[in-house]
């Protein structure tokens, strides 16, 4: 009994394997994309590094001894105390200056009065006229005084509150330059204040990109393990002396990159030319050449042998027996054989 089952089990076993081979091999799973006609521009990959758009190098602007600094690592809003002065000397001035209006204040109230009571007798005899005319003369010198003081006032005040070292924008103190108990002069630097929320890229740029590269143009930059996309911000129209390149800022959206992250940017090197275009999966380097693998509406994969030209970041010119429209394989085609039967799946 159990010899009978074997021998069953055999001849569906040899049944079904020549009902297969009969059948033909089962289709290749391929993912495929279209030829497209497109203008694109050849370009090439610069470095460029992440900086803040805002990198400040604080510097105290009065002198003293330094009280209080913050640290390496401290993030800052704008306003805030970065660092304070001994302010004692500042305010013995301003409470000098201040006790010198009163009297002053006073001078030119009694002379005002006295001018008003000398107008009155002016109408009367020449006597009081030149009187009056003196009392007037005192009363504008005492207020001329006054606004001397006034002023003087306003820049003790001025350097009083210079004592304190405030951040001009919201940053990271990314350098310290002084620790509390030093003397600090009027211009010393302090700190280096870095704006780490309004990122952008610098990046250099040859001679042969400088006319294809304006502000507003959108640009491929890709860093270590991802891509995205930037837009000139500027182009500084002044090369260096040296390297002969031209600098550009670039404003991008990517919250995983830091300040001092490096960088590539594709800039482009010539005009735009409209070509027929794959995207650069859809080649296959072989010994003999690079081919290109077609599917036409029988789902039969047709080989194309092509020539490359101008690519961008996704898409590269193929010269051949290639239009816009077609059907190209961009995944399984290194197994792909001509006449292959294919099943079309999505990404």
């Amino acid at each position: 009994m159990i010899i009978k089952r074997s021998r069953l089990f055999l001849i569906i076993f040899v049944f079904t394997a020549f009902s297969v081979n009969a059948n033909g091999p089962p289709p290749v799973m391929v993912q495929v994309d279209e030829a497209v006609s497109m203008e694109i521009a050849p370009f090439v990959w610069v470095t460029g590094t992440v900086i803040g758009r805002f990198d400040s190098r604080i510097a105290a602007e009065v002198e003293g001894n330094l009280l209080e600094i913050m640290d390496v690592g401290d993030i800052v809003n704008e306003d805030d105390v970065i660092a304070r002065v001994d302010d004692s000397s500042y305010r013995l001035a301003v409470n000098e200056v201040e006790a010198e209006i009163k009297p002053i204040e006073t001078m030119v109230a009694f002379y005002q009065r006295e001018a008003d009571r000398l107008e009155k007798l002016a109408m009367q005899n020449n006597a009081a006229k030149n009187l009056l005319d003196e009392t007037q003369a005192k009363r504008d010198e005492a207020l001329a005084k006054i606004r001397a003081v006034k002023a003087k006032l306003a820049m003790s005040k001025d350097s009083l509150n210079k004592t304190r070292i405030l951040a001009p924008f919201k940053g990271v103190i990314v350098e310290r330059n002084k620790t509390p108990g030093e003397r600090v002069e009027a211009g010393d630097q302090i700190v280096r204040l870095v704006d780490t929320e309004m990122l952008e890229i610098q990046a250099h740029i040859q001679q042969q990109s400088f006319a294809y590269v304006k502000a507003g143009n959108k640009l491929k930059v890709r860093g270590s393990s991802e891509q995205s996309q930037g837009e000139v911000r500027t182009v500084i129209p002044v090369g260096d002396d040296l390297s002969r390149l031209y600098e550009i800022r670039i404003q991008f959206e990517n919250d995983n990159w830091p300040a001092g992250k490096a960088v590539e940017v594709a800039v482009p090197v010539k005009d735009e030319e409209k070509v027929i275009a794959v995207p650069r999966d859809a080649l296959v380097i072989r010994q003999s050449g690079i081919v290109v693998y077609r599917i036409g509406d029988d789902n039969m994969a047709e080989l194309v042998p092509v020539k490359t030209g101008i690519a961008n970041t996704s898409h590269i010119q193929v010269i051949g027996d290639i239009k816009a429209g077609d059907k190209v394989v961009i995944r399984g085609n290194e197994r792909l054989r001509p006449g292959q039967i294919v099943q079309i799946i999505s990404g």
